[in-house]
């Protein structure tokens, strides 16, 4: 297991590692998060560029950095967690993990045993706990902007969940169904197919009171978007074949 957990499906989390003094703690973490979540190594120039995206003299960024290289400190075997290879690169020893790099192992071994998937695919669910790096502080983490970190975090975390909404509604498991989509729509609120799995799993249970309160939760989400646009076509041929009556609901309620 690894000595130094970083949480990031969810509510940014270092744990392992004792916390810093609070105004260093922020920068540290951003920079412990690059380096998991870009496992092929880092040049210090580019983290510099990463991390200060306006300027930073040399001596500075080689300072944090030394400075988080401490603050990680050694695994059991006196190996530093934090090291340059030999082409200058920094990456992080076997001892540091990300839940999200545990999340993709995970469902890697649910792809090849076909009897454990559902407990795979539970298991990596049960790791997404919020949006992705949520709280992160305001001004940081600008460089998510031209990642694909939030994408596929988004993409894997809603197939697994539709994977193993599939698989309990298959086995006769309709509460289990929704409780799969339902977590993966903790971190991937904004995935329609998340919500027509969602659909189709309540609908199961046979509970037209629930099936209505996700109805009336997706209604009111799509009306509230910052995008508009309402819901996608296929989502509300989905409602009209699962509850006919739901657009004279919202009619009702639109002209109440």
């Amino acid at each position: 297991p690894p000595t130094i957990e970083i949480r990031t499906l969810g509510p940014i989390e270092v744990v392992g590692a004792e916390a810093l003094e609070e105004g260093r703690q922020s920068l540290a973490t951003e920079l412990l998060v690059y380096l998991a979540t870009h496992p092929g190594g880092v040049h210090p120039v580019v983290l510099g560029g990463v991390l200060w995206p306006r300027g930073v003299q040399a001596m500075v960024r080689d300072a944090t950095i030394a400075r988080v290289a401490d603050w990680l400190g050694k695994d059991e075997d006196g190996e530093p967690h934090l090291f340059a290879d030999d082409a200058g690169r920094l990456r992080l020893g076997p001892g540091v993990r990300t839940d999200w790099a545990l999340f993709r192992e995970l469902v890697r071994r649910s792809h090849g045993d076909p009897t454990a998937r559902a407990v795979l695919l539970d298991r990596a669910l049960g790791l997404v706990r919020g949006p992705l790096l949520f709280g992160r502080p305001p001004g940081r983490y600008a460089w998510l902007a031209a990642d694909e970190l939030e994408y596929d975090v988004a993409a894997g975390v809603a197939d697994a969940a539709h994977r193993l909404c599939e698989i309990r509604l298959a086995d006769g498991d309709p509460d289990g169904a929704v409780a799969a989509v339902r977590a993966a729509l903790l971190l991937a609120a904004d995935d329609e197919g998340l919500w027509r799995d969602l659909l189709k799993a309540t609908h199961a249970t046979g509970d037209q009171a629930r099936l209505r309160a996700v109805v009336d939760g997706l209604d009111r989400r799509s009306a509230s978007h910052p995008y508009g646009g309402g819901m996608a076509p296929e989502t509300e041929a989905l409602i009209d074949e699962l509850l006919p009556t739901w657009r004279i609901h919202v009619v009702r309620e639109s002209t109440a």
